[in-house]
């Protein structure tokens, strides 16, 4: 490795943006996250208690992740064509600012007086349009880690920040929310928030500067994207593996049907939600600092085999014993931790290797890649988890008696079934061989901070 490459690596003072600038990043994603934990934990108990049924909710989720199959790809291509003269990614982040939390609000506003028929229809119509505004959010907001600054420490100290000011406002919207929700109602609460994520989300697009963009003169088509994800291999295996883990785990699905009906009230979401939140605060604190001694990949391993060990033990030991339960659920989040913030931080590792490998940086169909992927995390548990419960005899409305199959079926969907995803996922991990000091040398090749030449005799071998 030269001299000047090992410099850029070990020099972790080396910053690219401005102070205010990496703060913006993280209050932006803190507005996202009021918006992500408050609809994510409350809007299935909200469409289920105004009458809507689990398999009608469940139908809800899935037909939005079939338009995000045609949405996200469409919303990338138009990224890495934009160039407007106020920026590639900066003029979608203001229009979502407002459109995001409008269209939350918008999903809290089904009148409980009208038709079922009429609910439902409500509820796939705001739920798309709160699904088009998640997408100028998302793509942008993660495309703009890969076009602020070309180092690696960089991107992880933003999006570790990101992760802990996020983290912070779950917790702090997981303890007040069923509060606000049981006292306020839906609609208010919503309101309220929306507002509250609004504020945050404006300092990033007030104080962000795009430094590194798409440098392809010609125009991006659609056979370019296709050869791009291709060609990119480590973006198929990352973002492969991290769907198939995150899927499948149905925890925060079913948070709230939890805590309802294992563990006797709404508020104990609170309790949970600390237990699962806190853990991950502190690892994104720490991990700058982790991941200066180890590569993240290795981590993220660390933190998948973790959680599944510890979701087995949780399992084990049930939850009658509350106190045992809550410190296995403790043990089990600084895992969980891991791999949260962990999965979040390797596309821009596929953005260098894929200008590396093609000579087109595509940020914007990486990121388009990325936010697909989360957000099938997040409604696809959902959707599934519903059917689930629907088939054990899950009953709807507000105060609705559970039978023990549908109780027992909330148990397993919360504690066990991470585990199915890390068994499917692990394997596939394994074909992934890309590290941080590999990512290191081609970003500096791709800035022109040396040459390619020498970055591929460094990497000979390697990938």
């Amino acid at each position: 490795m030269s001299k000047k490459v090992r410099g850029m690596i070990m020099d972790n003072k080396l910053f690219r943006t401005s102070g205010i600038e990496r703060w913006g990043f993280g209050l932006f994603m803190a507005g996202q996250s009021v918006i992500n934990t408050f609809a994510g934990s409350f809007l299935p108990l909200f469409l289920t208690n105004i009458g809507i049924t689990a398999y009608a909710v469940g139908v809800l989720f899935l037909f939005a992740r079939v338009w995000d199959a045609v949405n996200d790809p469409i919303f990338g291509a138009i990224l890495d064509r934009t160039n407007l003269k106020s920026g590639k990614f900066l003029p979608f982040l203001r229009a979502a600012n407002v459109m995001l939390p409008v269209t939350v609000v918008l999903m809290f506003a089904i009148p409980s007086g009208i038709a079922t028929g009429w609910k439902i229809l409500w509820a796939f119509v705001s739920y798309l349009l709160f699904d088009i505004a998640y997408t100028m959010c998302d793509v942008p907001i993660f495309a703009m880690t890969s076009a602020v600054t070309d180092q690696v420490h960089e991107r992880i100290n933003i999006m570790s920040r990101n992760t802990v000011l996020s983290t912070l406002t779950a917790i702090v919207v997981a303890v007040a929310g069923p509060g606000l929700y049981s006292s306020l109602g839906p609609l208010p609460t919503a309101v309220i928030l929306s507002i509250v994520a609004a504020f945050l989300m404006f300092f990033m697009s007030r104080y962000a500067k795009e430094r590194y963009v798409n440098k392809d003169e010609e125009e991006v088509t659609l056979k370019s994207m296709l050869d791009y994800v291709k060609n990119n291999k480590y973006l198929r295996i990352g973002f492969l593996g991290i769907m198939i883990l995150s899927v499948t785990s149905m925890t925060n699905a079913v948070i709230t049907y939890f805590a309802v009906n294992c563990l006797g009230n709404l508020g104990m979401v609170s309790v949970l939600s600390l237990f699962i939140a806190l853990p991950s605060l502190v690892m994104g604190v720490l991990m700058p600092v982790l991941t200066r001694k180890f590569d993240k990949f290795h981590l993220l391993m660390v933190g998948i085999i973790g959680q599944t060990v510890m979701s087995v033990v949780c399992f084990l030991a049930g939850y009658e014993n509350q106190v045992l339960f809550f410190i296995l659920l403790g043990v089990r989040g600084i895992f969980f931790g891991i791999q949260l913030i962990l999965q979040l931080q390797f596309t821009g590792d596929f953005v260098e290797y894929g200008e590396f490998v093609t000579g087109k940086r595509l940020q914007g169909t990486a990121y388009s890649i990325q936010t697909f992927v989360f957000k099938f995390m997040n409604a696809v548990p959902g959707a599934v988890a519903m059917f689930i419960l629907g088939a054990f005899g899950f009953v709807s409305g507000e105060g609705a008696v559970q039978p023990p199959s549908a109780i027992n079926a909330i148990w397993v969907l919360f504690i066990l079934s991470p585990v199915i995803g890390a068994l499917i996922s692990l394997p596939i991990f394994a074909k992934y061989k890309l590290r941080d000091k590999m990512v290191q040398i081609m970003a500096a090749a791709n800035s022109g901070d040396i040459t390619r030449e020498e970055a591929q005799e460094q990497l000979a071998g390697k990938l």
